[in-house]
């Protein structure tokens, strides 16, 4: 996995809470009719509206299925990284969003020695995946 996909972790958590912030408000929006109502009106309009409200509720949940996946896959992929020293720099970045020098603190050497071990680890491991699938 890329550093660039290792980032989009941050991305991703705020973009499930937002389709989970917008899921929750379709109890509240355009054409939330109770049920009651619903059925004492047969109006095509109010059937045409609760077609679309379904359709994008559906476009949300599948959005958000996505999302999920994604971001399970970054933390399934970090806590399966052997080394100890490296597994502690991605979570202190990526999950943790920790900038270099507060990694560099964290772990007792320089920002710069972090990053670059790190970036070392991924490079390789980006190669042995490349290799191992030829």
């Amino acid at each position: 996995m890329s550093e660039k996909e290792l980032s989009q972790f941050y991305w991703l958590r705020q973009e499930i809470k937002k389709i989970e912030e917008q899921i929750a408000r379709f109890g509240d929006g355009v054409g939330a009719i109770k049920f009651e109502e619903h059925i004492k009106s047969s109006s095509p309009k109010i059937q045409s509206i609760q077609e679309k409200r379904a359709e994008l509720l559906s476009d949300l949940l599948d959005a958000r299925i996505t999302a999920l996946e994604k971001y399970i896959e970054i933390e399934s992929y970090i806590e399966k990284v052997e080394d100890s020293e490296i597994r502690q720099i991605m979570r202190h970045r990526f999950l943790d969003l920790m900038d270099w020098y507060e990694i560099g603190q964290e772990m007792n050497c320089d920002r710069t020695t972090a990053s670059k071990k790190m970036r070392t680890y991924i490079k390789e491991h980006l190669i042995k995946v490349s290799h191992n699938s030829q």
